[in-house]
Order: structure tokens, then C-alpha cells, then sequence
């Protein structure tokens, strides 16, 4: 896959250190699904840096079509600095849609999504998604965390007929205090789930597994690493897996969505 030079539309704050990003493409994102993933060139010429991975927040469409993407960054490092100094009209090099996805089947009827922090992207353009799926859910709730309210990012977004929305922040300063995953466990023991989806830390998504486990409740999640390429080819990003023809796997192309329980946590 080549890259392609975008325009930036807008380069919004989304919350404290937060920023949303939407692209306008020629091509290539007329398919692209939740959990897929984008490379972003950050640097320019004069200050050359890696490309960053950042999973899709949605796409943007005009009629019918499929014109740009969006994207969701916190500022953590130089490349995201950098990133938050865009203005409209800008050019950005983009890799994509980079990855696999989820996967809803047709026959799940109660579905569980948890986001934690900047996890929310890939679980936005999901709910979003499930949305234009033939054949509804029966429920679908959606648990999203953060340390404090200022970690919670697109919260309204998740407005949407049919779904129910549980916050929790770890200091109390919106919704339930507590780990989100307090919250996932008291709605699992009062109702029964077909499938759990969650995209958040590691730690999170370690919890998330282990609950899923311990219910034999399907679970894929989405992992967030560090690459520097996202087609495999450096090989940095592997993560441990159970799969009887390797020990490991590569989250930019046999991920960034995973079975939870393929995963040596």
C-alpha cells in the first residue's frame, strides 16, 4: 500500500490534550472498518520522525461516499505536538486502512463495548457502524473510563438508539467512581452478553480478558502499540499469543484486533 497526501479539514480540541483530526482522501477508504488503523507522517523534511499509528474514529461521507477519515490524538510526544499544530488546509501523508477489524456476528444479540482513554476511536466507529448493520442488537452498553473527566472523549457521540452509556472516571469527577471494569462486571452479573469489544491500556484490556474468560463470554480487543512501520516489516510491535505455530504476532498485521483469549497476557 502507498501513501497518500490528505488535506487536513479541521484539527479540533476534543478535551484537554486531545485533539480531532479529519482528512480528506482521494481513495482507498471505502471499506474500512472499526479496529482498522492509519500511519500518519508527523515530521516534514526538516524534522523527520516515524510515522504514528492512530486508529479511525469514523469516517466522513458526502452522499454516498466515502471522502475523508477522522481521527482522534492525545499530545504525549514531539509527533502528536506536532500534529496538534495543523491548521486547515495542511497536508498530511497517511498509510490506510491498515489492519483487520471487528467482527459482530449477524447472531449477536447483547453486545458490550469498554473504551478507556484514547481507546474511544475504534468503539466510536463501532457503535457507530452497528448502526447500518442489518438485523438490530436486542442491547448494547457502552462502558468508558478515564482517570479523571478530562480523559473522557466523544462521550455524546454515544447518544445513539438502542445503547446505554456507563461513565467512570477514577477520581469521581464524572460518572461512577471506580475502574470502568468495576462497572462491566456489575452489569455482567446482572445480565447475560454474547460478545464483549474493548480498546483501552493494557492493563485494562488484561482486566477486560480475564472477566471475559471467567464468563465464557467471547471478547475481542484492540491493542494500541508503538510501530514504525505498520506492514509488518520491522517487526516491533509483537505481542505473545497461544497460537500453536507461533509464540508471537504482530499487532500491525495480524491485529490490531485480537481474540483475547489467543493473547499470553
Amino acid at each position: 500500500m502507498t501513501a497518500q497526501d490528505t488535506l487536513v479539514l479541521w484539527n479540533r480540541p476534543a478535551a484537554a490534550g486531545y485533539y480531532r483530526m479529519g482528512l480528506a482522501c482521494s481513495a482507498g477508504f471505502d471499506n474500512a472498518r472499526p479496529g482498522q488503523f492509519v500511519m500518519v507522517r508527523t515530521g516534514n523534511d526538516a524534522t523527520p520522525l516515524l510515522r504514528r499509528p492512530f486508529s479511525l474514529l469514523g469516517l466522513i461521507r458526502e452522499a454516498d461516499r466515502v471522502t475523508g477519515i477522522e481521527i482522534l490524538f492525545k499530545v504525549v510526544g514531539k509527533g502528536t505536538r506536532q500534529l496538534s499544530r495543523c491548521r486547515k488546509g495542511d497536508r498530511l501523508s497517511v498509510i490506510g486502512p491498515l489492519g483487520n477489524a471487528f467482527l459482530v456476528p449477524d447472531t449477536c444479540r447483547q453486545l458490550i463495548l469498554v473504551a478507556g482513554g484514547v481507546g474511544v476511536p475504534p468503539i466510536r466507529f463501532l457503535a457507530q457502524s452497528l448502526l447500518e448493520r442489518k438485523g438490530g442488537l436486542n442491547r448494547c452498553v457502552v462502558f468508558i473510563g478515564g482517570r479523571t473527566r478530562e480523559d473522557l472523549v466523544c462521550i455524546t457521540e454515544f447518544d445513539l438508539p438502542g445503547f446505554l452509556l456507563d461513565v467512570s472516571t477514577d477520581d469521581g469527577s464524572q460518572g461512577r467512581q471506580g475502574v470502568v471494569t468495576r462497572s462491566l462486571e456489575a452489569a455482567l452479573d446482572a445480565g447475560p452478553a454474547d460478545l464483549i469489544c474493548a480498546c483501552g491500556p493494557m492493563g485494562m484490556l488484561k482486566a477486560v480478558s480475564a472477566i471475559a474468560a471467567a464468563r465464557s463470554i467471547p471478547c475481542q480487543v484492540s491493542i494500541e502499540a508503538m510501530m514504525a512501520c505498520g506492514m509488518g516489516a520491522c517487526l516491533g510491535c509483537a505481542v505473545g499469543v497461544n497460537d500453536d505455530d507461533s509464540r508471537y504476532r504482530h499487532v500491525c498485521v495480524d491485529g490490531p484486533v485480537f481474540d483475547a483469549g489467543r493473547l499470553r497476557w
